[in-house]
């Protein structure tokens, strides 16, 4: 598989396999068999080292710990499954490995869920009509998707999510409203979200 003329990481590999796995929809997938299926695919680079009859679980779980971070898989009791925005990527990938890819300015699909989300949001109605000093932690929570129960690294993942979401409308005035309700809530909000990705957070291992 090629992206550009360069070969694709390992990730976005491992990315490509569940999206292949899945059929390009919401599914959930085991570790173990996800391990097998990147191994059979791409032996060379999910090889247990010095066995190279044998899948290297170890290296998968790194590089499907690393979608997580990016919010590209949701990962549940050894479950994976691919959110929107990995599901437009893997597109994205494939679609590149027999053509260049075009620049085009349409927003992808999960990037216009994410906004209409965010529109329906408790923080946004009150942003919009003067009102945000009623916006309450809650609020906060609902608007990255998350809530106050959610484990460290999802937390990190979304708030990439809608970091990315905001880069790549940041310049579009229509949008304008939801990047200075997103700068907002960030400033207010900075402590909890201090708090929620310091080290010492109780969290689970994935």
């Amino acid at each position: 598989m090629k992206k550009k003329g360069k070969e694709l990481s390992n990730r976005e590999k491992l990315l490509c396999v569940i999206y292949e796995m899945l059929s390009g929809k919401q599914g959930t997938l085991k570790y173990e068999d996800i391990s097998v299926k990147a191994f059979t695919r791409y032996p060379n680079e999910f090889q247990l080292r010095g066995y190279p009859n044998y899948p290297d679980t170890e290296h998968t779980s790194k590089r499907i710990y690393d979608l997580r971070k990016e919010g590209l898989i949701q990962v549940r009791n050894k479950y994976v499954t691919l959110t929107e925005k990995g599901i437009t990527y893997a597109k994205q990938i494939i679609k590149t490995q027999s053509k260049p890819q075009k620049l085009h300015y349409k927003l992808s699909r999960d990037i216009l869920s994410e906004i209409d989300r965010i529109k329906n949001t408790d923080a946004f109605q009150l942003f919009v009509t003067d009102k945000r000093d009623q916006i309450v932690d809650t609020d906060f929570f609902a608007y990255l998707g998350t809530t106050v129960r959610t484990e460290r690294t999802d937390f990190k993942a979304r708030i990439k999510t809608i970091e990315d979401v905001i880069e790549t409308i940041k310049t579009k005035e229509e949008y304008k409203l939801i990047v200075d309700l997103h700068n907002y809530l960030f400033e207010r909000f900075k402590d909890i979200v201090k708090t929620k990705l310091s080290i010492g957070y109780p969290r689970r291992n994935i």
